[in-house]
Order: structure tokens, then sequence, then C-alpha cells
């Protein structure tokens, strides 16, 4: 069974994979000031495989990098309305 940990979005936010493996974050009520920078780092372990499914409110998010041990890295930019938009994706292994 896979560990959920649920946090509210903050400025600054330390996501601990030893605590969980599957992290829900709560965007709607603090993404409120356009221009706030999201930064998400997916590392795949050493099968690899793993995807991830951004939500609604997010635009353009890229596809998680499946080869092991690669990283995806996917920054968004907060608008108006809760909405993040995708900012320069990239991946590397």
């Amino acid at each position: 069974m896979r560990r959920l940990i649920q946090a509210a979005a903050a400025q600054s936010m330390v996501l601990d994979a030893l605590q969980g493996e599957t992290f829900v974050i709560a965007l709607g009520a603090s993404v409120q000031s356009p221009g706030m920078l999201y930064v998400f780092l997916l590392k795949q372990n050493f099968s690899g495989g793993n995807s991830v499914a951004w939500g609604a409110d997010i635009r353009n998010g890229t596809a998680a990098d499946p080869r092991p041990f690669a990283v995806t890295v996917q920054s968004f930019i907060a608008d108006t309305g809760g909405i993040l938009k995708a900012n320069l994706p990239g991946t590397w292994s």
C-alpha cells in the first residue's frame, strides 16, 4: 500500500519521500498570487515506469520520463484563478 501525504501548498515546501510515495498538494487556496513559481522534481526509481497525473488546474504539465533513474523537472507559474501554467519542462537520466 502506498503511503499518501496530504499538504496545503506553501511558498516553500519540502516533500520527504521517506514519509510517503504519493503527495497530494492542495493548491486552490494558496495559488492566489500570479507569478508565484512551483517546481517539481520527479525522480524514477530503479525500475522506472512511474507516471504523474497533473490536476485539472494545471496546464501543459509534462509527462514523467519513464526510464529507470530518470529525473523530470517541471515548473509552473501561477496565473489568476488558481491556474498553474507549465514553464520550461526538462528531463534527463
